[in-house]
């Protein structure tokens, strides 16, 4: 009897393993050949509405720091219940070779590789064609700085700064609480992550009430972020220079986790990314990331950083793989 137990309880690490890394795989395949879709029921768009209520519900607060802690509590709370209501569907909706429907679809959201990558290079042919106002126009959408009086080399950096900044929200981050946790917590960060999108501003109105958001975001983004430092050094040969420029510029962005990624691209692209920027029309003095340019700021760096980019996140999901095999992972929601 003890035998066959401990036989069924093997049995189902193994089919657990194999569904989660079938359908992570396949999830991955799909972003990359379709990119992120765009429509109304998406995942992260159904949790930016149920911030938008639960903003209005708590920002009216007195104490704004404490309507930000109800929000943060009371989102995650929903989106658990969510995820852990949709996986009692999961057994209704297998499919052949472990994959499952409803996980593919829940993991496939979590992801916007091709996006990101699709968004720079996008930049990069508007700066090939010369056509610098409309290059202007689309980086805006993937960096916060204004871009309007930007020059071509400053918009290829913040390109190449929004690529490596995107590794850890867009994949190292949500596909790590994935393996841990399972689908439930991959949301979870992901509404950490929004919330810090949309309230984690130094304004008048977010300070206080975005604080708690942003964070809880810096806590869970510290592990992954450390992780990449790694991913990023074999994604680049593991050259002495990537390794000495992640180690002495890392800390130089005020992000405690993003200065690590810019680093490591500014040491493998041979640049120097970070420095004064403007927003919303106030100049913000940052410290220089990386050295001194060694090599000619063009647009063919912007293509250069998608290589290194598609090449970070491919060692992160082999690395992920390796682990799910090797440490029976997820440990919780299965």
């Amino acid at each position: 009897m003890h035998c066959e137990i401990k036989f069924c309880i093997r049995k189902n690490f193994h089919a657990q393993e194999a569904s989660l890394i079938v359908n992570l795989v396949a999830a991955f395949i799909l972003d990359f050949i379709v990119g992120d879709p765009v429509f109304r029921l998406h995942p992260v768009r159904l949790i930016g509405g149920l911030l938008g209520i639960y903003e209005k519900l708590f920002y009216p607060m007195k104490r704004k720091i404490m309507g930000g802690l109800l929000l943060v509590i009371l989102s995650l709370a929903t989106v658990f219940v969510v995820t852990r209501t949709l996986e009692l569907i999961k057994p209704f909706l297998l499919l052949p070779f472990s994959l499952n429907i409803l996980a593919l679809v829940l993991i496939y959201f979590l992801l916007c590789n091709r996006d990101m990558v699709r968004s720079a290079k996008a930049v990069y042919r508007f700066l090939e064609s010369g056509n610098i106002h409309d290059a202007r126009v689309t980086v805006s959408g993937i960096v916060g700085r204004d871009t309007g009086a930007l020059t071509e080399a400053q918009i290829v950096k913040a390109a190449v700064e929004s690529l490596a900044e995107n590794i850890v929200d867009g994949f190292t981050a949500p596909v790590f609480y994935l393996i841990l946790g399972g689908v439930p917590s991959a949301y979870m960060y992901k509404t950490v992550n929004t919330i810090d999108s949309r309230f984690g501003y130094r304004n008048n109105r977010y300070e206080k009430f975005g604080k708690v958001g942003a964070r809880l975001d810096d806590i869970l983004n510290f592990i992954p972020a450390r992780l990449n430092f790694f991913f990023i050094l074999c994604a680049a040969g593991f050259k002495k220079r990537v390794f000495r420029t992640m180690v002495q510029y890392g800390k130089n962005n005020p992000s405690p986790n993003s200065g690590i990624a810019e680093a490591g691209f500014a040491g493998a692209l041979g640049i120097a990314l970070g420095g004064d920027m403007y927003y919303g029309g106030r100049l913000h003095r940052k410290s220089v990331i990386g050295n001194a340019d060694t090599r000619e700021i063009t647009p063919d760096l912007i293509l250069a950083g998608c290589a290194l980019y598609w090449r970070v996140v491919a060692i992160t999901l082999c690395f992920y793989l390796a682990g799910i095999l090797f440490f029976r992972l997820p440990f919780l929601f299965a």
